[in-house]
Formats: structure tokens, C-alpha cells, sequence
């Protein structure tokens, strides 16, 4: 019972990841397209992609969760049934008979213009029979009829009537197709960390390391949402190189734009909203109410949207800590602007209500400001999370004697 667990979770993970692992491989070809190319996804094949000359290159994409001693993903084998498979899907569709090719010469036609390439994330294996026959095949060490022997012996080493049945799908084809078709086939094995080869890929479009992450996602998440979209549409996920650059240039543009990213993190809110300093202010003042917790919630990812972004654009070396002191001296200077207008002189309210009334029209006063870092002026919403950042330390209040009630 406990093996028959073990292999059922091995299989789900492969299945899951192998999905994953067809769908990153396919977001790494559109990236690498060429202008008046075209990437398909499960529409010719796995992923397919039509060239220019009106050639096309159909991939069969295999992944494995499985490792060796070594901790690698295990090799690919003479008999493996994923290999053999699909070269047999491969044979089915050269001869489609649904797609007319039933006569030697449409098969011939068909690959004249068609290419076959099996990529896994699988270890090469020099002891790989099959493979070292393909490529010796390939170079002219060996004729085709030696190749078909190979294949006819390899085929009686196994009992499994399966595989069995996927290596007669190959040896069922004409010698003069089986050999146009060996010609045109190409094994990619090694081909792990797909999504590392996908912001390698970004990188090179000369987009700065610190951003490749941020494209990346920002593609990635349009793309499956644009996919999921066609697709419950009734539509192909096929997009050329023109399509493509048309829907995610955007995304890359802004990456290398002069300014600097503002990513939507999502930060960890404290335990008790009501305890942060710039949340007393602004309760004391009845600004926002104690039992409101969607406003404090509000209010506190701004300010920590604020916080966290100015954090990452410093690691990043997008801005200085001058430039930071150089936004909280504006700052400071816009709310001391704001303070003398509510208390005229720095002399205290007559009273109660009028302390209140002055504290709050600070407040809205300094809400409507857009705070300027490095020669960039930050959106309202980034510019309120500066304003309750820097009262919450306190360095700055409402009330005329806020030095004296949060300090």
C-alpha cells in the first residue's frame, strides 16, 4: 500500500511538472523568436514552431522528477517509452492518412519541410545505443538498413509489447521515409532549469539584471492569463514573433526605462494594526476609526509598499541613500509648510476641536502630494505610504504636540 502511494504522488508529480515544464519551454521559444516566426502551443505538437521559409519544427517535450545517485535526472534509455513513443507519434503523423499522406511521395513532401525534436530534461547517455546509432547514421558512419537492423534486434531485447508496438510504428515505414525522417530528427537532452533559460533569454534582450525578474513575471502571469483566456475561447495558443512583440513589448520597455520599477509586493502586515504610531495619529485625530480594520489595512500596505519598494530599488542600486534623504527632507519640508498653515506661528489651538480640525486639514493637504525621489515623481498612493512611514518613526505629526504624545 505505502509503494503503491509513493508511485501514484511520483507519477502526479511528474504529470504536474511536466505540464509546467511544456508550458516554460514554450514562454523560452517566444522570447527567441525571429521576426516572420511563429510558437504554437499543444496545437501541432507539444510546442511547434513555423519558420520563415515555411518550414516547421514540431517538439515532443519529456520531464522526469526521477534522479540518479548523483542526484541528476536519470538518463534516457535505448528502451525508454517516453523516447519511443514519441517517435512513434511522430511515424503516425507522417503518414496521417486524415492529412492525405498516405502515398510515400506526400510523406516525403511533408518532411522536406518538417523538423523533429525531442527535448527532456533527461541526462544524455553515451551508453545510449539508439542515440550513438542516430548520430553515427547521421554522419555517415552507418547505412540505414544497418540502423534498421539495430532497431529490429533492440526490439526483441524487450517483452514489453507496448514499446513493442511504438518501435513497429517506425519500422513500418518506408526506407526512403524513415531515412528523410532521421535525417530531420533531433534528440536535446540536459535541458533542465527551464525557467533560468527564460530569464537567461530576457537578459539578453538588454534588460539590466535587477529587472529580469520583474519581466519575467510580468510576462509570464499575462501570458497564462491570455492563454487560459484563448483557449476557454475555443481558440490555439499560437502567437508570432509580431504578436508577441505587440502585447509584451510594454513589459520590456518599462524595464529599461530610466525610472525605477515599482513591483506590487506584498508585505507582511503587523499583528496588531491598531499599535503602529502613524495609526494613533491618525485615530487621535478621528481620521480613520480604531474598528476599521479595511482602512488600517489600507493605510499599512501603503506604508509598506512604500517602505519595502524603497528597500529593494537601494539593494538594487537604482537609487542612494541620498536620494532617499533627499525625498524626506521634501517631505519634511511639505509638512512643515502644511503645519505652519494649521497652527499659525507654532502657537497651540484655542482648543480641543480646533487642534483636531487643524491636525486633519494637514493631513488632507499632504495626501495630495506627489513625493519626488531621484527625479521621479512617485504616484499618490506610494506618496501617502512615504508620508505614514516617516510618521510612524514618528518624525513627523498632526496634532501640535505630537512630539510629546509618540515620541
Amino acid at each position: 500500500m505505502n509503494e503503491r502511494s509513493r508511485v501514484d504522488k511520483t507519477s502526479a508529480e511528474d504529470k504536474s511538472i511536466g505540464f509546467d515544464y511544456q508550458y516554460y519551454y514554450f514562454l523560452n521559444e517566444l522570447l527567441n523568436l525571429k521576426s516572420g516566426q511563429t510558437a504554437g502551443y499543444e496545437v501541432l505538437d507539444d510546442v511547434h514552431i513555423e519558420r520563415a521559409d515555411g518550414k516547421t519544427l514540431l517538439v515532443q517535450l519529456k520531464h522526469t522528477v526521477q534522479t540518479n545517485a548523483q542526484g541528476n535526472p536519470i538518463n534516457l534509455t535505448k528502451l525508454a517509452p517516453d523516447f519511443w513513443k514519441s517517435i512513434s507519434n511522430w511515424c503516425k503523423v507522417i503518414v496521417d492518412p486524415a492529412d492525405g499522406r498516405t502515398a510515400v511521395v506526400d510523406q516525403l513532401a511533408f518532411l522536406k519541410n518538417t523538423s523533429f525534436l525531442l527535448a527532456s530534461n533527461k541526462s544524455d547517455n553515451a551508453r545510449n545505443s539508439v542515440l550513438s546509432s542516430i548520430a553515427e547514421f547521421r554522419n555517415g558512419a552507418k547505412p540505414h538498413a544497418g540502423f534498421i537492423a539495430e532497431i529490429q534486434a533492440l526490439k526483441a531485447e524487450t517483452k514489453d509489447e507496448t514499446i513493442q508496438g511504438y518501435i513497429d510504428e517506425f519500422l513500418n515505414l518506408d526506407p526512403r521515409v524513415s531515412e528523410a525522417f532521421l535525417r530531420n530528427l533531433s534528440i536535446g537532452l540536459g535541458l533542465d532549469e527551464i525557467i533560468a533559460r527564460c530569464k537567461a533569454s530576457i537578459l539578453e534582450k538588454q534588460i539590466h539584471p535587477t529587472r529580469v525578474d520583474d519581466v519575467f513575471q510580468a510576462v509570464d502571469s499575462k501570458l497564462r492569463a491570455n492563454s487560459f483566456a484563448t483557449v476557454k475561447a475555443g481558440g490555439k495558443i499560437s502567437l508570432s514573433f509580431e504578436q508577441f512583440n505587440l502585447e509584451y513589448r510594454r513589459d520590456f520597455d518599462r524595464a529599461r526605462s530610466a525610472g525605477f520599477v515599482i513591483r506590487d509586493l506584498t508585505p507582511a502586515l503587523p499583528a496588531n494594526l491598531s499599535d503602529q504610531t502613524f495609526i494613533k495619529q491618525l485615530v487621535d485625530i478621528d481620521y480613520i476609526a480604531a474598528d476599521d480594520v479595511e482602512t488600517l489595512t489600507k493605510f499599512t500596505t501603503m506604508r509598506l509598499h512604500f517602505r519595502d519598494n524603497v528597500e529593494k530599488w537601494i539593494q538594487d542600486g537604482d537609487i542612494t541613500q541620498s536620494d532617499v534623504d533627499a525625498l524626506e527632507q521634501e517631505a519634511d519640508t511639505y509638512w512643515d509648510n502644511s503645519f505652519l498653515a494649521g497652527y499659525p506661528g507654532r502657537r497651540p489651538p484655542p482648543d480641543g476641536p480646533a487642534a483636531v480640525a487643524a491636525a486633519r486639514g494637514i493631513v488632507q493637504e499632504l495626501r495630495k502630494v506627489k513625493l519626488p525621489l531621484a527625479s521621479q515623481d512617485l504616484p499618490i498612493r506610494m506618496s501617502n505610504g512615504g508620508f505614514y512611514e516617516l510618521s510612524d518613526r514618528p518624525v513627523m505629526g498632526w496634532l501640535h504636540n505630537w512630539k510629546d504624545l509618540y515620541n
